[in-house]
């Protein structure tokens, strides 16, 4: 295989948003600017500004049944005033309470003191180590440069800068000038929060501290108060080498660079209060993870051609500049993940920050980011490990998922929210974005859970995590819907995030199509989970509360309903695909008859042709929310649908990515992981399927693509994919069975099918075993 295992380019990130990114799971450092002044803004995955409160979930449930009587009457504006009153006596003011803002601790810069005229400018990155750097020419004709070095084992990130021949330059340290960022909601500067010292030289280290002034809080987050979870206090401190001469200045110091060797700059974090320093990031080599998987759709385009050429030659069309970027996205995504995950999971921008005016608070968001981004192909790209961090993360504030299961709905177990950082109440919402009321969050991680279970066979992750989320997301379930006349469960209030029915004019309704499809998946899963570990629950009970759900239903203009409410009209020109949810991951017998599955299709088809209509950024375009885009891939390669599922996969590649190797939100605009780790979701789904005991091999290959392969790839029932070639010839795997999967498995020996109708069944007890497909 020859695989992507880098890139360089020639293009100059005059921001932090276009900047190089490192990371160690723990700490994130960007490097943007030119050969004047480089900056380096760095991070920590712990350090969210504790400024907004952390309020409860308003009390909904003393008026949740006239809430639910007005939602199933179809009366969506009753709901939001039902749902306003009650918040407002629960000493809420009206307003949107925002997630606590995931911000950067300080910035690094170095501004040469000769630094007129350069050329050659480049930009690289090495995939396989995690390092990325600069380097030019200067106006004296030597080369100079500036890399980050993370090491993810030891948990360090340095900085090397370096000249051919002497030079100096002034390295600053503090809080960096802000800018509101590109998409930036809320566009508060949550920098007004924030007190630092002046950067001092403590012996040989540059230190500076940052913490919360918690006097400067608005009145409503003085008298509601901030959770206590985050740190209220950072200290970056950057060491300088004892053997380089530095000279104190404003700001930090002056310094005076050997010619032909790098000056190493190590790096460190510290938080103080709240929760800091209560976990460590699992010591593993970042190259390790990396290679765990890998893609070669044999492009012919090899690493002498810059990331730029290859996205410019894609964007005009040239068929094997496309084949280049897929491989080059499904390298850099992954990089970009494992580089940021560590003791929690990916938020939206992974742990890279360069702004105190976050997009959306740079959270966590559950009702879709996450899940088909940040944490999407952790388990089958050959990570399955990584993919804990998400649950430890979650498993922080099971307490607030009680509250808000019992605050808003009167209900036993858990509610988790749509948003979440350093707290999990539902406190996030509006009568527009009425998210407190979406259902499908704790099952929609359940399956993912399972799913992790599923490859790896481990007993005691599903003791400690799934099996908690089954229990509880299912006595939230059964409390929460009720019997109609028919004795039809229903759900209601009901939203599909974060769409709003055609013939409404707020977006509660009854009975959304992802809660009804989330809360069935979880019944069967919860049972399977309480068959392996052997708890005492009533099955049947489980089993027949997904039977008695909506059945799922063809909307009158043809598409797979997002609401199965007859009375509500559907919104196909939307971002968000949530009704796909029930062919994104094994198959749903519910929905797995010739009419549901060509209304589904016909969905995509529609959401794809809604998409080309604009095709560019939002607020005028509509190449928005790279995770979208993910959905309809999962749903289409699922479906067999290769051509819809290529053109998402070659979509993000080509329209979500930049020639710094990082995705974006939108179409080239905003920082952002979610496409990072949602594309090679949908490629592992293209080529390799699987449920315990089967595993289906090129399931969705499109034309375009006639040779590749692909290794690493984690199956449903502990199976490995170790290499999948395929070719016009046909194609070969082998596979092999994880170590410590039994529990995951019923015997040794799988069936695989692929294309052509060819099935075989193969017997993997004495080791890997290998398996031709004809062409």
């Amino acid at each position: 295989m020859a695989v992507r295992t880098g890139f360089w380019s020639s293009s100059i990130g005059h921001d932090w948003e276009h900047g190089l990114i490192a990371g160690t799971g723990s700490i994130g450092a960007v490097l943007s600017g030119t050969p004047e002044r480089h900056a380096i803004h760095l991070c920590h995955e712990e350090f969210f500004l504790p400024v907004n409160s952390a309020r409860a979930a308003p009390r909904i449930a003393p008026v949740i049944e006239e809430v639910r009587a007005a939602a199933l009457a179809g009366d969506s504006r009753a709901v939001a005033e039902l749902t306003d009153r009650a918040a407002r006596e629960d000493g809420y003011d009206g307003s949107m309470i925002w997630t606590d803002p995931f911000v950067p601790v300080g910035e690094l810069s170095w501004t040469p003191d000769a630094a007129a005229g350069h050329e050659d400018y480049r930009r690289s990155g090495d995939f396989t180590t995690g390092r990325v750097g600069v380097e030019w020419t200067d106006a004296a004709g030597g080369r100079s440069g500036i890399a980050l070095v993370p090491d993810r084992a030891s948990g360090g990130m340095a900085i090397e800068v370096w000249s051919q021949h002497e030079a100096s330059g002034v390295l600053a340290l503090g809080f960096g000038e802000d800018a509101q960022g590109e998409g930036s909601f809320p566009s508060t500067d949550y920098g007004v929060y924030l007190d630092q010292t002046v950067p001092v030289l403590s012996g040989s280290q540059l230190v500076l501290d940052v913490w919360v002034d918690e006097e400067r809080l608005l009145p409503f987050v003085r008298q509601n108060p901030p959770s206590p979870w985050p740190p209220r206090h950072a200290r970056l401190t950057v060491a300088l080498p004892e053997d380089v001469a530095a000279e104190p200045v404003e700001g930090g110091v002056r310094v005076r660079l050997p010619g032909g060797r790098p000056v190493t700059l190590p790096v460190r974090i510290e938080l103080f209060g709240g929760r800091a320093g209560a976990d460590a990031v699992p010591a593993e080599s970042h190259a390790a993870l990396f290679h765990a998987c890998a893609l070669d759709l044999r492009s012919g385009i090899d690493g002498s051609v810059s990331y730029d050429d290859v996205l410019r030659g894609a964007r005009s069309g040239d068929a094997q500049s496309v084949l280049a970027a897929v491989e080059l996205a499904f390298a850099s995504g992954r990089h970009t993940i494992i580089s940021s995950t560590g003791v929690l999971p990916p938020t939206l921008v992974g742990i890279w920050q360069g702004t105190r005016r976050p997009a959306w608070s740079g959270d966590w968001t559950q009702n879709g980011n996450v899940q088909h981004g940040g944490v999407a192909s952790l388990v089958f790209s050959g990570t399955p490990q990584l993919f804990t961090s998400y649950l430890r993360a979650l498993f922080r504030h099971v307490d607030d998922y009680a509250a808000n299961a019992e605050r808003v709905f009167g209900a036993p177990g858990w509610l988790l929210p749509a948003r979440f950082d350093s707290h999990g109440n539902s406190s996030h919402f509006a009568d527009t974005y009425p998210h407190l009321y979406w259902m499908a969050g704790g099952a929609w991680v359940l399956r993912l859970a399972w799913d992790q279970f599923s490859t790896t066979g481990d007993i005691e992750l599903l003791r400690e995590y799934a099996w908690p989320l089954a229990r509880n997301v299912m006595a939230f379930a059964l409390a929460v819907a009720v019997p109609d006349d028919d004795g039809r469960l229903r759900l209601a209030p009901s939203y599909s995030p974060e769409n709003t029915p055609g013939n409404r004019s707020l977006p509660i309704a009854a009975d959304a199509t992802m809660d009804v499809a989330a809360f069935r998946d979880a019944a069967r899963v919860g049972a399977r989970i309480a068959d392996v570990l052997g708890e005492d629950v009533d099955r049947d009970a489980w089993r027949s509360f997904a039977d008695r759900l909506a059945p799922y239903r063809v909307a009158a203009d043809g598409t797979f309903a997002e609401w199965l409410d007859p009375s509500v009209d559907e919104e196909i020109g939307h971002r968000h695909v949530s009704q796909l949810y029930p062919f994104w991951y094994e198959d749903d017998q519910a929905a797995d008859t010739p009419e549901l599955r060509a209304a589904a299709l016909e969905t995509i088809r529609r959401k794809l042709a809604w998409r080309d209509e604009k095709p560019w950024a939002a607020p005028s375009g509509r190449m928005e929310m790279a995770f979208g885009l993910v959905g309809l891939g999962l749903a289409a390669a699922r479906l067999g649908d290769a051509d819809a599922a290529r053109r998402c996969v070659e979509s993000l590649a080509r329209d979500f990515w930049r020639s710094n190797a990082v995705s974006t939100h939108d179409g080239d605009a905003i920082f952002n992981v979610d496409a990072s780790g949602g594309l090679p979701a949908i490629v592992i789904e293209m080529l390799v399927q699987s449920r315990p005991g089967h595993v289906a091999l090129l399931p969705a290959l499109p034309a375009s693509w006639p040779s590749g392969s692909i290794r690493g790839v984690r199956a449903r029932g502990g199976v490995v994919v170790e290499e999948l070639t395929w070719g016009p010839d046909g194609a070969t795997a082998i596979l092999s069975l994880a170590e410590g999967s039994e529990a995951t498995r019923d015997g040794d020996v799988i069936t695989v099918s692929g294309p052509g109708r060819f099935t075989a069944d193969l017997d993997l007890s004495r080791g890997p075993a290998r398996v031709r497909i004809p062409g």
